[in-house]
């Protein structure tokens, strides 16, 4: 990884080493050049220290940003090792439980905002197809190791991040996943073999149940969407927990928790006749900047997603 701190300096060394030549250009070959010939001599000196711009390669914004490394983590053990790549165009979000904006790494596996407004931020970066995070703090060299952790949604997670003035890389590393595929199931078997859960609380679109709770939902699916989309989702996420492929369903698994934060919760008495049952319209997310809203995909679409992952029509088979 950059050492950001080093390349700051060099940044400014290189500078002063770039205004002392000038100044010794002046004192000797060019001390008789007329002026418009030494503009023309001294653009390009001057040009070469501002050639490459602040990114994250280079270091972290001085106030009001942060910055970080995505990498591959080839052997697992959650520390950068040399010749262990950055990972390009993995999304970044930053999240003050009011706004959120999305950036995305670069061809090196870096990243860097300098234009959050100061408060506290949740670092959120999506989980790239096929790995899982690293171990989280495995050193104690911080500017060597993996800051983030799965938070059960395809995402790897660092809360409480402080966006004051210049503040210190957060870095994600992501490992190779060997997927277990133990086998997906549907609601049916999640509510009748409460042993096999591997929780014992779950969280649905921001509330927290017992698996006593969520099971006694489960049984109550009917004319309420909300208790469908539950049904379909805890199972969904339970497949996941066990060790199944979540190439296919993590993103979503993100928004159908987002579905359920906004029509919920369970209970709600949503009718299928809702438009946030079967009106949604797929909307196109911004890339940068974003404010809470409605999910893209209406809540059948979603539910129907759920419901082939569940039966194992999709990435992971259907539990034997």
């Amino acid at each position: 990884m950059v050492n950001y701190r080093e390349k700051q300096m060099s940044d400014m060394n290189h500078e002063a080493g770039l205004e002392n030549e000038t100044k010794q250009l002046l004192n000797g070959p060019l001390k008789h050049v007329k002026a418009a010939a030494l503009a023309a001599v001294l653009v390009p000196l001057a040009s070469l220290a501002a050639a490459t711009p602040a990114s994250a390669q280079d270091f972290c914004p001085q106030s009001g940003g942060t910055c970080g490394f995505v990498w591959s983590d080839t052997n697992g053990n959650g520390v950068q090792d040399a010749g262990e790549p950055g990972i390009p165009g993995v999304a970044v979000t930053f999240s003050n439980g009011t706004d959120s904006i999305t950036v995305y790494t670069d061809v090196d596996g870096h990243y860097a905002v300098d234009f959050l407004t100061p408060g506290t931020y949740t670092v959120s970066v999506t989980t790239p197809q096929g790995t899982e995070p690293s171990p989280v703090h495995s050193v104690t060299d911080s500017t060597k190791d993996s800051d983030g952790a799965p938070d059960g949604l395809g995402n790897s997670v660092v809360p409480d991040v402080q966006i004051a003035a210049r503040n210190l890389p957060n870095d994600f590393g992501f490992v190779t996943k060997a997927v277990l595929n133990p086998g997906t199931g549907t609601p049916g078997y999640w509510k009748n073999h409460p042993d096999a859960w591997p929780v014992s609380t779950i969280t649905v679109g921001g509330v927290t149940y017992t698996k006593d709770q969520a099971i006694s939902w489960m049984g109550k699916v009917g004319k309420d969407k909300t208790t469908t989309m539950f049904a379909s989702l805890v199972s969904a996420m339970l497949n996941v927990t066990i060790g199944n492929d979540t190439s296919c369903v993590a993103s979503t698994i993100e928004s159908a928790n987002t579905w359920m934060a906004t029509y919920g919760p369970v209970g709600s008495n949503l009718p299928a006749s809702s438009a946030a049952w079967s009106g949604g319209t797929a909307q196109t997310p911004a890339l940068d900047f974003m404010t809470p809203s409605a999910p893209a995909m209406s809540g059948d679409a979603l539910n129907r997603q759920l419901d082939d992952y569940n039966n194992g029509r999709l990435c992971a088979p259907h539990r034997q």
